[in-house]
């Protein structure tokens, strides 16, 4: 039995924030037996979220895997950089319908089973991955690290005729890709000295660029977003339709005005904020020019 499975290999007296409130994996998994026990579901969503959908416009199907972020399950990070990109309080794997209850339990039943049946999690993924490009043919893409970072390339290169694409804070692992049918964008961040420097070391590489921006755009937001100088990364999530080198924006999701406002004077934050424009502005000064 799956279930377990998990009561004898996960770390049961882990800490995590589910639905809000802090508390053990072991009680989120008694409290949900038979959710974590249930067999078969699915590891892929397609066109999971209204900026997935909007590839659609440009006739592109995006299957996506969301796991459960950095430490949320285990010790054991799935997000490497994370710490060091100031991420994790701020990952989309807790807004819109990924936060929900539903959402949550469903990260990490996925992630469970990745980290304790690993064999049959690669199998039952290439299955989805053959069955998504069997339906959408050409128009099928598919992104592994929605709310992860993990190195999937051996799967991908198995896999030569279907477009993959990643956001990734790991910039080694980009720069070390050798699958050319796989799409990387560096996911900058404003949190540390390290993440300003690998900031300043992608644009030094080329390399295709996204940073979060910690504004709405609502009438209430003050922080003004450099557009003259920036790419609209918030129209599709698309991202291998970028030209080489693009540095684009994206508006923080699932925020209050209240929120916003106060993180605004915050310098040392994953997202650019009030505080940290003009440092950002004279950083990617090279990449736009």
């Amino acid at each position: 039995m799956i279930y377990k499975t998990y009561l004898e290999k996960a770390e049961l007296n882990h800490k995590i924030l589910f639905n809000g409130k802090n508390t053990t994996l072991e009680k989120v998994l008694t409290s949900n037996k038979d959710y974590f026990n249930k067999k078969p579901f699915s590891l892929l969503g397609i066109n999971p979220s209204t900026k997935i959908e909007k590839g659609t416009t440009i006739n592109i199907n995006t299957a996506i895997l969301y796991l459960a972020p950095d430490t949320m399950v285990s010790s054991k990070t799935i997000c490497p950089n994370a710490k060091r990109n100031g991420c994790s309080n701020d990952c989309l794997a807790s807004s819109g319908r990924l936060g929900m209850i539903n959402g949550q339990l469903a990260q990490i039943r996925r992630t469970l089973y990745y980290l304790y049946h690993n064999e049959a999690f690669m199998i039952q993924l290439q299955n989805e991955i053959d069955k998504g490009y069997k339906k959408y043919k050409d128009t099928f893409a598919v992104r592994l690290n929605g709310t992860s970072d993990l190195n999937f390339s051996k799967l991908i290169a198995n896999n030569p005729s279907i477009t993959f694409y990643d956001y990734s804070k790991l910039r080694n692992m980009i720069v070390k890709n050798k699958n050319k049918n796989h799409h990387y964008t560096f996911s900058g961040s404003m949190y540390s000295d390290y993440s300003r420097n690998e900031l300043k070391k992608a644009i030094e590489g080329g390399l295709n660029i996204a940073i979060a921006f910690n504004t709405k755009e609502t009438k209430l937001d003050t922080l003004q977003i450099p557009k003259n100088k920036l790419e609209d990364f918030d129209k599709t999530d698309v991202r291998f339709k970028d030209k080489k080198g693009a540095i684009g924006y994206l508006k923080r999701k699932g925020s209050s005005i209240k929120t916003r406002a106060k993180e605004n004077k915050i310098d040392n934050h994953f997202f650019v904020t009030q505080s940290n424009i003009k440092e950002f502005n004279k950083i990617i000064e090279k990449g736009v020019n």
